[in-house]
């Protein structure tokens, strides 16, 4: 024991610390940034999951589709009054109406989907 102390002393010394130092390592984690974070994160995703637009008549084999899109006065960009979606041309409102067009369970299946999501973050 005292050969250890003697020798502890003397790296000590060679170093030129007396004293033995701390290390103190902090961790900081703000749960409402968490939260608000995953929200916007769960937002985006609700964004993906819209269909942007729904079935307003059915007759026959025929189905009437109504985009959700829309264009404010002034701009040349198109949002879904539906998530907030914004596209920028008006080819792509044409290119997601014509997916529905040829498919249209997809539809059905994106809404129940959408509306299972929106309930989940307290939209609807």
């Amino acid at each position: 024991m005292g050969v250890r102390n003697w020798l502890k002393g003397k790296i000590f010394e060679w170093w030129g610390v007396r004293e033995v130092m701390g290390i103190k390592i902090n961790f900081k984690f703000d749960l409402n940034k968490y939260l608000e974070d995953r929200r916007k994160i769960k937002l985006d995703q609700l964004k993906n999951i819209c269909p942007h637009g729904r079935i307003i008549d059915i007759k026959g084999n025929r189905i009437a589709f109504e985009s959700l899109f829309a264009s404010p006065v002034g701009t040349r960009q198109w949002g879904c009054s539906q998530c907030g979606c914004v596209v920028d041309h008006e080819d792509d409102v044409n290119r997601i109406n014509e997916r529905y067009k040829d498919n249209p369970s997809i539809i059905l299946k994106k809404q129940e989907r959408f509306i299972k999501k929106a309930k989940k973050l307290k939209l609807l």
